[in-house]
């Protein structure tokens, strides 16, 4: 099935990569407006096909040097009925000295709900349907070589429409099973030292986030989240390529569980289901060797750790969540790196899950 799934993307790819590549090389020529079809899986979504229209452009007064602002707008619909509307956007000014980037986004969307902290039954899960729309804003300045800082504003309309009687969230036994607004403003650092925004092969890339929830902001909750994500790249030789992420979340406060620190998805410990272990506080390691194999094929095997608890101190080794797996890579865009990939990982208590998308997990 893994190999159908990644001769299927590729097929379906091919066709795009002409204009695809035609983005990059209009980059240097500073405008350019472009459609790009789109098809992924996995575990939440199933199959998702959709389409996004790239605009990639300079501002007339930046210099040649200044790196190209892109604003994106797409929609996809999935096997599992979802619908999807989104606007990711990255804006450079003063020659990078002024960095603007985030997402506005509207989903319709069904989640599977399996509790909250490590004591959880093995069989329990439940669905619920949301509409929410939803605002990320980050507003940065370049102090330091490879380091900005700014602030960040997140919005979330966490509107839960339909959810089944009897269980946790259709008796209300959890912050915020009937959904609620979350609007949050604070602050943000990056620094970046990857030698690839998309295929890196040495460099590091550290985001921290501190963000408070206040009803001054608009929010139906009070409460502080922190967060921390390195990653580290180490370039073992032209063909192989060992990535390290350490990963930790904190919230503070009477959070809904929507925004509780979390286990599994596409990107943080694949092979669990996105949010099947869910708590306050998160700490995580993950590792990943990347080689290429020959023209544009590449193999990755990874691994992963991580534990939530209710309380820091209470990060415990004997509620580790442990996963592994390997996955397959067509280099879509040689010039740029950027990889289709094909995952599959498997976790304890029999979780797998299989990822087919554009860009490489972290």
């Amino acid at each position: 099935m893994l190999i159908r799934l990644f001769a299927l993307c590729t097929i379906s790819v091919l066709f795009v990569t002409k204009s695809y590549c035609q983005v990059e090389d209009t980059t240097k020529s500073e405008n350019g407006l472009f459609p790009i079809p789109v098809i992924y899986y996995t575990p939440e979504t199933k199959f998702g096909f959709g389409a996004v229209a790239l605009y990639s452009f300079r501002f007339k007064d930046e210099p040649k040097t200044s790196r190209n602002s892109q604003i994106q707008l797409g929609g996809a619909y999935t096997q599992n009925d979802q619908l999807l509307f989104y606007m990711p956007f990255q804006v450079y000014k003063k020659n990078n000295k002024f960095l603007a980037f985030g997402e506005i986004g509207y989903y319709r969307y069904s989640y599977k709900f399996f509790g909250v902290g490590n004591d959880i039954p093995l069989d329990y899960e439940e669905v619920y349907n949301v509409n929410f729309p939803k605002a990320r804003i980050n507003a940065m300045k370049l102090i330091k070589p490879n380091f900005y800082f700014g602030v960040q504003y997140w919005f979330n309309y966490f509107n839960v429409i339909k959810r089944e009687q009897g269980t946790l969230l259709g008796n209300n036994l959890v912050k915020g099973a009937s959904g609620g607004i979350v609007s949050s403003l604070g602050l943000c650092g990056i620094y970046d030292t990857r030698d690839n925004y998309n295929y890196p092969s040495r460099g590091d890339f550290l985001t921290v986030l501190a963000l408070p929830n206040l009803n001054a902001f608009g929010s139906d909750f009070e409460f502080t989240r922190f967060s921390i994500d390195y990653v580290k790249f180490l370039n073992i030789n032209t063909k192989n390529i060992f990535a390290i992420n350490l990963y930790g979340v904190s919230v503070l406060g009477e959070a809904p569980f929507n925004e509780l620190a979390f286990i599994g998805g596409r990107g943080k410990m694949r092979g669990y289901y996105e949010g099947q272990f869910r708590d306050r506080n998160l700490a995580m390691l993950q590792l990943e060797f990347r080689r290429h194999l020959f023209w544009k094929i590449g193999i990755v095997a990874f691994s992963g750790t991580g534990v939530i608890a209710r309380e820091m101190n209470k990060l415990e080794l004997n509620n580790l969540r442990i996963t592994g797996g390997a996955g397959l890579r067509y280099q879509l865009d040689p010039k740029e790196k950027i990889n289709i990939r094909l995952d599959y990982g498997i976790g304890e208590r029999g979780n797998s899950g299989i990822y087919l998308t554009i860009g490489e997990a972290f």
